[in-house]
């Protein structure tokens, strides 16, 4: 029977359940509120998200020119064909079969997609083929031309090493950078100013925002921001200068280096063998790049900054700066030179076996007699002549604006005790002071010796830039002479070595030089290889005055310096004269 306790129970079940439905309704309202009011711009954006997406489109490189603006390095626009499948209701077959009816040639499937609903029907086309797509574009539903930039070295090998090229980002690069906006199919500079200029020349990205449906697929575009350049970059190299010093070697391998000393100005920088850097910057087959790598002439060192060889007699401007400071030599002493100099139960011999006779120290330096500088190295000793080495440029880094810079092998008592585990002997100290033994240096570390000379121990540093532009062609920044030492000599030390330095073109080593129009000081090498034959150096500045153009040749295998080295130095500086003149820029 009912009755009022079972009424009341009723009651109280139908309470509870209101109130649990209560606070049930309360707590979505909050819910509600907490997404819609609380969270509702979040929830906005992740839907706009979902429903937009946003491509990325490459930057716009900055252009590189020499000093004349010949352009060195520029991006030129290309064109691929791409289908966004989702904006359309016509298949992909069908759109294949038009888009070869228009442009009269087969397409190659599969084709590659990219994640957002667009397929990439043909990777690059021709400006007419651009035209026709154009035309047909009412026919081509969801087809579209997209422009992309591709990188273009005009001038290929000869400014190979100086300009560099760009390539893919690779993983290692793109962990590095990923907080600077790169992504996995972006370019970058891989050697040269490409690379050590990246920051200025990368120019900014474009993107294209596009809307999707559910599915993924392609609805329509909704904006397209183009991609543009920052920053373009003239160099301080002369572009016909270059491309003339890099012929001059024909068919071998070597270095020619030229610049201005007062201000650190590189006019020519040209290694050889060089490399193409279009092909590079295409991208090559493992089996290519491999065969490049492998290749014993070395195509992809910088052999300026790059390459170590023994100097040869050059070293001996070093020695006799030693020498001169040390008080072991004056402008008065005179050493006999017979053609050999005995040393305990060892014969050195002078490269003229008949010998020099007594020689002064600038006799010496134009006759690049070996006895005067076996001599004066062994009063100087191996630590000395590292120390001296160090100070004319031996051994320092240069601060060039190129990547990749390497110094010299400096061999000391302490090396080779710790390396070899044999001690020093006089017969070390001998070779070092003509430049062999197992001293090693750079082709710009002899550069900078001879540069060095030429301004009387004004240090300036190097560079191959020379001002950077911006998109309207404003200087933004310009490269200024920068002093970074001063090589504190006595002044009759540097009047020594320069008047020696005349000597060897007037009547010494270098007279293959002495028919050229302008006071000219240099300094012959002839660098023993155990590879081959010898190699050839030739260095020195001119007018020896008032210097405004410091050169050095390095041909490899090229015989004694007198030789190869001389005899293209002397067209090198005939071509600078006609062309430009004794002081021309």
């Amino acid at each position: 029977m009912w009755n009022e306790e079972m009424q009341e129970r009723v009651n109280q079940r139908i309470t509870y359940i209101s109130r649990l439905f209560l606070v049930i309704i309360i707590i979505l309202s909050l819910r509600f509120w907490y997404l819609s009011i609380l969270q509702g711009d979040w929830y906005k954006q992740k839907s706009e998200q979902n429903r937009v997406r946003i491509i990325s489109l490459p930057p716009i490189r900055g252009s590189i020119y020499d000093r004349n603006n010949q352009v060195l390095a520029e991006d030129v626009p290309h064109f691929r064909l791409v289908w966004e499948k989702g904006g359309t209701q016509v298949r992909l077959e069908e759109i294949e079969k038009r888009v070869e009816k228009v442009l009269k040639k087969e397409l190659s499937p599969p084709f590659p997609g990219r994640g957002v609903g667009e397929i990439i029907l043909v990777d690059s086309l021709s400006l007419e083929e651009v035209i026709k797509i154009e035309e047909a574009q009412n026919d081509l539903p969801g087809v579209m031309v997209e422009s992309y930039p591709v990188r273009y070295y005009p001038r290929g090998e000869p400014f190979a090493h100086v300009v560099g090229y760009v390539g893919k980002i690779n993983a290692e690069e793109l962990e590095l950078l990923r907080s600077d906006d790169y992504e996995i199919e972006d370019r970058i500079g891989k050697v040269g100013v490409e690379r050590e200029y990246e920051s200025f020349l990368r120019g900014k990205k474009g993107y294209r925002r596009i809307e999707v449906n559910a599915l993924g697929e392609v609805v329509g575009v909704l904006d397209y921001h183009f991609p543009y350049f920052e920053n373009s970059i003239v160099l301080t190299l002369d572009q016909e200068f270059q491309e003339y010093s890099y012929e001059l070697l024909g068919d071998r391998s070597g270095v020619i280096i030229a610049g201005d000393p007062y201000t650190g100005e590189l006019l020519a920088l040209v290694s050889k063998p060089s490399f193409d850097p279009q092909l590079l910057s295409k991208g090559m087959t493992p089996e290519e790049w491999n065969a490049l790598v492998q290749d014993q002439n070395r195509p992809l060192t910088n052999r300026p900054l790059q390459a170590l060889y023994p100097p040869g007699s050059l070293f001996k401007l070093v020695i006799a700066t030693g020498a001169l400071e040390e008080g072991i030599t004056s402008g008065d002493r005179k050493i006999f030179c017979p053609g050999f100099l005995d040393y305990n139960t060892w014969r050195y011999p002078c490269w003229r076996r008949g010998g020099h006779g007594a020689v002064g120290i600038e006799e010496a330096i134009a006759q690049s007699c070996n006895v005067t500088f076996y001599t004066l190295g062994l009063e100087l000793g191996p630590d000395k002549i590292i120390n001296w080495a160090n100070q004319l440029g031996v051994g320092q880094s240069s601060g060039i604006d190129l990547p990749g810079e390497k110094t010299a092998f400096l061999p000391t008592p302490e090396w080779k005790k710790r390396q070899l585990k044999e001690m020093w002997y006089p017969g070390d100290t001998i070779n070092l002071s003509i430049g062999q033994g197992y001293l090693l240096v750079t082709p710009f570390e002899m550069y900078r010796v001879v540069s060095n000379i030429a301004t009387r121990g004004e240090v300036y540093k190097p560079h191959v830039v020379k001002k950077i532009l911006d998109s309207e062609g404003k200087v933004v920044r310009e490269i200024t002479p920068v002093r970074q030492d001063t090589i504190k000599l006595k002044d009759s030390t540097w009047k020594t070595l320069i008047q020696g330095m005349e000597k060897v073109v007037k009547r010494g080593t270098g007279q293959v030089c002495r028919s050229l129009p302008v006071e000219l000081a240099a300094k012959t090498g002839t660098a023993q290889n155990p590879q081959g034959e010898d190699h050839s150096w030739f260095a020195g500045f001119f007018p020896s005055s008032h210097p405004r153009m410091v050169f050095l040749v390095l041909v490899e295998h090229g015989g004694d310096g007198s030789g190869e080295a001389a005899q293209l130095a002397k067209k090198l500086i005939e071509w600078w004269i006609e062309n430009r003149g004794e002081n021309g820029k």
